[in-house]
């Protein structure tokens, strides 16, 4: 079902033969030269800043094994984190006319499609990937007008994350409802242990919890698409639920005090050190049960929930906010793009990040891996696939990853104005709308 790449640069080797002539006649010898091997050296630019665990090693364990595999191919990795960071820098490498050869991307609209328009990535050879055992949907972030200009690491989709063994000392069962939910955190607050850990800082946690939340209010994903297509609106009483039920969570101490400036880091080791009992956060975080950082206690007792339904919604828990996130595209500017290109296709080969990821429990890739299962997968991989094949619904891209790059920032702010206690959630569907409407003509223009 797969095909190999073909590696590498050609070793073009030439041989001169010297001969006697015109009375001066020399030996029949001949010598043989060997036209020296250039050195290509591509730039690799990720948002996976850590390279000694996670997603970041297994990127680097890849490019290692490459470099090893193929002497004549160099690859300098930079690296920066949190997203909006790299996501900044991608600007100013971009304005300059210096992106790098190849750079972490997602698939959405936000991100791809001022790329695209400038004529800043390189366009795929369809074709080359197309054997390569990718989910048909996984590529169509990836895509613009039929063309494809990137690849997808993995099928992304939103959990909560909770420790067994916390639960268990409580006599607590994992919350499906708002109400048992709210009863979890009761328990908790009282034996002073943080019931969710949440990276507010950040934007975009919020902006997937909201669409969560729309989705469990109304029952239906398409309030959200609907309202981005400008075929439907976000001024529905859904809306106001969705915010409601957030500012609920919030006032009953789900994320405990002055979350608004936990950043990921914060929140993520704040649950991987046993001082928070659940973690808000992706599938991608399914590699902390191998974290070398975090206690055993806690990384043996890593579970995972859907997010719960709430109270008078009519969306259900396996109603699953699900999405091809992060990837791959190479510079069109390039000097080296067929070199890059090359590795893209060797490091996405099913022996490659899938196979790697899946069997080191770091992720859920977005090409098959059935072949790859070993009936030795970690608990927190048995959970997270539980959650995804039990899921009768997925979002899809959603919403924020919809918006232009300014109008994002008005969607970001409603929301996390409602967080905060700022916006009622009566007026959160009139901004966020508003954002939607504008989002809509700036991306016809």
């Amino acid at each position: 079902m797969t095909k190999k790449a073909a590696l590498g640069l050609v070793i073009l080797l030439g041989a001169t033969s010297l001969s006697a002539c015109e009375g001066h006649r020399q030996a029949d010898n001949s010598t043989s030269t060997t036209t020296a091997v250039k050195q290509v050296t591509l730039t690799f630019f990720s948002n996976n800043s850590d390279r000694t665990a996670g997603q970041g090693k297994m990127e680097q364990d890849l490019i290692d094994q490459y470099m090893q595999m193929n002497p004549d191919i160099r690859i300098k990795v930079e690296t920066l984190s949190p997203d909006p960071q790299f996501q900044d820098k991608i600007k100013v490498y971009n304005a300059s006319n210096h992106l790098p050869d190849i750079f972490s991307a997602w698939g959405n609209a936000s991100f791809m499609q001022p790329l695209i328009k400038n004529q800043a990535i390189a366009e795929l050879n369809q074709s080359d990937f197309q054997d390569l055992g990718f989910i048909p949907e996984a590529l169509a972030g990836f895509s613009s007008a039929g063309k494809l200009y990137g690849v997808p690491r993995n099928s992304d989709f939103w959990v909560l994350y909770y420790n067994k063994k916390i639960f268990a000392d409580h006599a607590l069962q994992p919350p499906r409802t708002e109400a048992e939910l709210m009863h979890v955190i009761d328990v908790l607050k009282a034996k002073a242990i943080v019931p969710i850990a949440m990276d507010g800082q950040d934007p975009w946690p919020a902006g997937i919890w909201f669409d969560t939340m729309l989705q469990r209010a109304s029952g239906t994903w398409d309030i959200s698409h609907k309202a981005m297509e400008r075929t439907g609106t976000f001024k529905e009483p859904a809306t106001t639920a969705a915010g409601l039920s957030m500012q609920k969570w919030i006032k009953a101490g789900a994320f405990g005090t002055g979350f608004l400036n936990n950043d990921y880091g914060t929140a993520r080791n704040m649950f991987g050190q046993g001082k928070a009992a659940m973690f808000m956060m992706g599938e991608w975080e399914m590699g902390m049960a191998a974290d070398a950082n975090f206690p055993d206690e806690v990384k043996r007792n890593i579970g995972a929930i859907p997010l719960p339904a709430i109270d008078g919604g009519k969306g259900v828990t396996t109603d699953l906010t699900a999405w091809f996130g992060g990837g791959y595209v190479v510079a069109k500017a390039s000097k080296h793009k067929q070199e890059a290109i090359a590795f893209l296709k060797w490091m996405f080969r099913p022996e490659g990040w899938t196979k790697a990821v899946w069997q080191n429990g770091i992720a859920f890739p977005a090409q098959t891996y059935d072949q790859f299962r070993t009936d030795k997968e970690t608990a927190i991989q048995q959970d997270l696939t539980k959650i995804f094949m039990n899921a009768k619904s997925y979002s899809g891209t959603t919403a924020q990853d919809k918006f232009t790059p300014d109008t994002q920032k008005k969607y970001y702010d409603a929301i996390q104005n409602v967080e905060a206690g700022h916006l009622a959630p009566e007026d959160l569907a009139e901004a966020i709308d508003d954002a939607a409407e504008k989002s809509a003509i700036e991306s016809a223009k």
